[in-house]
């Protein structure tokens, strides 16, 4: 298990987007062939969006609830663990839950700048060469949880 403390639902729809799947599952270590999240490899390497307006961080967490809401009630309804829950999603692509996560992935994409033909992973270490030289510069880098420009509106 892995916490983070983080209590804004742009950083949860953020954490819970397929962009953050595809560099997890690329930077991950394992333990006995399983994935293991580790914050050194996947969280403090992964980069955020650097300059999402404040459209795409409201789409991005109005999105984000709409996918909390989504699996609990479903959840609920089926009396299904998380795990259960995203077994399903695997095997069929028609059910509320992928709507409302495609529905998140889209938002994210935006708030990056990035488009859906791009490759991510190509794109994420793109931002994130970028960003180790600003930090090396001393320039400002968005840090992980809601941009501190954004104020609710």
């Amino acid at each position: 298990m892995q916490v983070f403390p983080l209590s804004d639902y742009y950083s949860f729809g953020i954490l819970q987007s397929g962009i953050h799947w595809e560099w997890f599952k690329s930077r991950c270590s394992t333990l006995k062939g399983d994935w293991r999240y580790t914050s050194n490899t996947v969280f403090d390497s992964f980069p955020w969006p650097q300059n999402p307006s404040t459209k795409n961080i409201n789409i991005v967490l109005n999105a984000a609830i709409k996918l909390r809401d989504v699996r609990i009630t479903t959840m609920r309804k089926y009396d299904w663990s998380l795990r259960d829950l995203y077994k399903a999603m695997e095997d069929s692509d028609e059910n509320p839950v992928t709507s409302a996560q495609m529905e998140l992935d889209l938002a994210v994409l935006s708030a990056y700048g990035f488009r859906k033909k791009d490759s991510i992973l190509k794109e994420l270490l793109l931002l994130n060469l970028a960003l180790a030289k600003k930090e090396v510069d001393g320039q400002f880098i968005e840090a992980p949880g809601r941009p501190r420009m954004y104020t609710d509106s």
